[in-house]
């Protein structure tokens, strides 16, 4: 359906659901008085699902052998259900009639017992439940009209309604014993369970499975109505009692707990957040009203309970409460105008619901003369006939008596959006005059949404600046140009405009174009911030929350803020031209600390380059060797070629020749298999084509490390390795070999050629631990406590930059481990090393040159 059908779809369910209630309220105001005035039982009961307990006795049914908690099975003969649904015939004063229970143990009983005398006190537990649930029906149904009329335009206000109407019908009729009555209840238990579904899958959130099959409610909803017909045409078919009316109860009741397994099953998708929060509070609010009621229901059917089960719907209330907290903390309305919206509605269903009463009380002595049965079902739904047509008349009267009182409100934000608009001419701030506009025009004036679009740079287009309220999040930020016919509009006319008033535009391109602004923004009001001749800007004002036009009073505040807005937003924009003649200052300042950053990252990359050089310089003799051996073996092969080639050469010689010829070739082998195992470890240790995090055996980096400097370790230097199975370390290999290569040439340069580092690897809960000791000269206290400071060194001038062990600390840190030093003097130094298994996030986002 297209949106248009949409709202009217929904404003027609919503008032026959809305008509539904009242009639079911004035039927059981109805039936209420009529019992009043009729015999009555000799005990109370509650009935649901086709069971039928025992609460209160007389004290002729307690003589007769009665007791709380029996099941009350039939009356003369007849089925309790068929009873109740032919209105509760049979009862006349005086004469007896014949009752079948069954007491809790199972055994059948049967009394013959009087009805108490017409007009006689009811029971306690009676008079209570019979003014406490229509109660809270009253508070169902207030809460749902307020909603809807507030929000008329959201689907989960709709489904609110609906579900308020339905349960609310179900609360007025509680109780009654009557063949219309019974129509209207059969009717409404299974739409309430239908109704609690509905509302369940759209407040706080749609589940998944819902949205792709949006076909599941409308069949709930005819599946509901399929049982209820069935439930009134029970009454006439022999038997068909006793299986729908347990049917409708269960469908109800089946289909709320299905609600709080969804609202349940939603909520634990959900991480925090408003959603989350939303269906927190549905949650907590079906917990404590709706789940009582479905337990106290299974009690009464299997058991029996002491107390009717209806008692455990004075807690009902809670849950339409706790909606409306939700509803509230989603901004649909201010507490304010619930209270306007409740009283309103409160007094206008009060009034029409006692002078209903106050007419059937009266009604005999009123038209009784005419023949007419004031306690037929004609009678009432005449009546409500006419009282809905009073309803809005009746409503708007009342609520321009509450309008009055609450009056003193509007004088407290006109004098609010003034002081605000006064402050604005003091902001220097362009952001800040604007929000401080969004919040008079939403918060101070009660509107659900807010946007203010100022004039561009280039003064050619109109862009967002801010926005505050019920935005749609897909929405892009709106721009206009100052070409478009709304702006132009707003120029000449100098004032507010509305949708409506290009309603009699001659120029339907032009009024079409204006009206594409209002609709597509949805939004009530454009004012323009108008500052001598120029337009700066454009406030969208959105749909009051009292679901009201703008009046003459709200209009005139806009216009002053407007006005005062512009001298603010003009302030601001001269300010922020100073502003940025500052902030060239400031680029000037960050440029110097630019080039300082590039001169230090040129200093590590110096460390780098230096350390690479070292190692180069190692494994280029490592390489030169193998390679000049290869190079020797190959003028032997010469040789040895030509001699197998000569004719003259005998079979001793030529045996030999081959023999030599693949011992050369074996060395051969050797040596170019050390080049290329050579290149190989050189490659994996610097990483060059692995720039991500990976899972390596430290033990095999730092064999790896040795081996590449052994031209170094060669001469006088003894490594001894006390290595322990590690587990996987996840990590940038190729940085943590610049660190273990730093460190080892470190220790070679501390011991000038002739001594031993040890190297020990341990496994630790949750990482490992690397110690690189060496017994060189150590180091005194004031050179260990800088060890790793930037810069600083120990070495002749250009031989060392400084960076290379403050460079390894960052790299270990950036592991998320830590690198400790101790060191003597005269005793050697170590070097401690612990990291974890797995590294931190902020590893997984190293800038790449860190990486490499």
């Amino acid at each position: 359906m297209s949106p248009g059908s949409t709202a009217r779809f929904r404003r027609l369910t919503a008032a026959l659901a809305l008509a539904w209630a009242l009639l079911a309220l004035f039927s059981g105001v109805r039936a209420q008085l009529r019992s009043s005035e009729e015999p009555g039982m000799p005990f109370s009961f509650s009935s649901a699902a086709g069971v039928h307990v025992v609460h209160a006795l007389s004290p002729a049914a307690q003589a007769a052998g009665i007791h709380r908690r029996d099941r009350w099975v039939a009356i003369d003969g007849l089925r309790v259900d068929e009873w109740m649904s032919r209105g509760g015939y049979a009862l006349i004063e005086g004469v007896p009639n014949r009752y079948d229970l069954i007491h809790p143990g199972g055994e059948p009983h049967v009394a013959m017992l009087v009805p108490r005398p017409a007009k006689s006190p009811r029971f306690p537990s009676e008079r209570f439940l019979g003014m406490a649930v229509p109660g809270i029906g009253l508070i169902y149904l207030a809460i749902g009209a307020v909603v809807f009329q507030v929000r008329s335009e959201r689907r989960e206000a709709w489904a609110l309604l609906l579900f308020c109407s339905a349960t609310s019908s179900l609360l007025f009729l509680s109780g009654s014993v009557d063949p219309f009555n019974w129509s209207i209840l059969a009717l409404t238990i299974p739409l309430v369970g239908a109704a609690s579904f509905h509302l369940f899958t759209i407040y706080p959130l749609e589940p998944a499975w819902v949205t792709r099959r949006p076909e599941i409610r409308p069949a709930l909803y005819g599946l509901a109505f399929a049982l209820g017909l069935v439930g009134v045409a029970a009454p006439y078919v022999s038997g068909l009692m006793a299986i729908i009316n347990p049917a409708i109860t269960f469908f109800a009741a089946g289909l709320g707990l299905v609600c709080m397994a969804i609202v349940l099953t939603e909520r634990a998708h959900q991480r925090g957040g408003m959603a989350s929060e939303r269906s927190m509070v549905m949650l907590v609010g079906a917990l404590l009203s709706i789940f009582p009621v479905i337990v106290a229901l299974v009690l009464h059917t299997t058991v029996g309970t002491r107390l009717p089960w209806t008692i455990s719907m004075l807690g009902f209330f809670l849950f339409p409460l706790a909606v409306g907290y939700g509803i509230i903390r989603a901004e649909l309305f201010d507490v304010r105008l619930l209270a306007r919206s409740s009283a309103a509605y409160g007094a206008a269903t009060l009034t029409i619901t006692g002078l209903f009463a106050l007419t059937i009380t009266f009604a005999d002595a009123a038209v009784g003369r005419f023949n007419v049965e004031t306690r037929s079902p004609l009678f009432s739904v005449t009546f409500l006939f006419f009282a809905i047509l009073a309803f809005n008349p009746l409503r708007n009267r009342l609520q321009e008596w509450v309008d009055r009182f609450f009056d003193r409100d509007r004088v407290a934000y006109r004098n609010a959006v003034r002081e605000i608009s006064e402050a604005m001419v003091s902001m220097l701030s362009v952001r800040e005059v604007v929000e401080r506009i969004l919040i008079a025009v939403t918060d101070t004036m009660g509107v659900d949404r807010a946007l203010v679009l100022l004039l561009d740079e280039d003064g050619e287009i109109l862009r967002t600046e801010a926005a505050r309220g019920d935005w749609d999040e897909e929405l892009e930020e709106p721009e206009l140009s100052v070409d478009h016919p709304i702006c132009r509009n707003l120029w000449m006319r100098r004032t507010e405009l509305a949708r409506r008033d290009f309603d009699d535009e001659p120029d339907v391109e032009l009024r079409e174009q204006c009206r594409d602004v209002f609709d597509a923004l949805e939004v009530e009001l454009l004012v323009p911030i108008l500052f001598g001749v120029d337009l700066l800007g454009v406030i969208a004002v959105g749909r009051s929350l009292a679901a009201e036009r703008f009046g003459p009073d709200e209009r005139q505040l806009l216009r002053t803020l407007a006005n005062q807005s512009a001298i603010a937003i003009e302030n601001a924009q001269a300010f922020d031209e100073i502003a940025k003649l500052n902030e060239t200052l400031e680029l000037r300042v960050e440029e110097r600390t630019l080039e300082l950053r590039d001169t230090q990252a040129q200093l590590v990359q110096s460390e780098k380059m230096r350390s690479l050089g070292q190692l180069v310089a190692g494994v280029a003799h490592e390489l030169n060797n193998p390679i000049g051996f290869v190079h020797a073996n190959l003028q032997l092969l010469d040789d040895y070629v030509e001699r197998l080639s000569s004719t003259e050469v005998g079979d001793d010689k030529r045996t030999k020749a081959r023999s030599a010829i693949e011992k050369l070739l074996s060395r051969s082998r050797e040596g170019t298999d050390r080049v290329k195992q050579i290149v190989q470890d050189l490659r994996t240790f610097s990483r060059t084509d692995h720039a991500d995090l990976q899972q390596v055996s430290l033990n095999g980096e730092i064999d790896r490390t040795l081996t590449l400097m052994e031209p170094r370790l060669k001469v006088g230097i003894e490594v001894v390795r006390d290595y322990e199975a590690l587990p996987q370390v996840r990590c940038f290999a190729g940085q943590l070999n610049q660190v273990f290569m730093n460190l080892l040439m470190n220790a070679c340069d501390a011991m000038e050629g002739r001594g031993r580092i040890t190297v020990q690897t341990r496994a630790e809960p949750g990482g490992v631990r690397l110690v690189f000791a060496d017994n060189g000269p150590g180091m005194p206290e004031d050179v260990r406590s800088r060890i790793f400071e930037p810069f600083f060194t120990t070495k002749p001038v250009g031989q060392g930059t400084g960076l290379g062990l403050s460079l390894s600390h960052g790299i270990i840190e950036r592991h998320g481990g830590t690198m400790e030093v101790e060191s003597r003097e005269g005793e050697g130094t170590t070097f401690v090393l612990r990291l974890p298994e797995e590294p931190p996030a902020e590893a997984l986002t190293l800038p790449a040159d860190s990486r490499a």
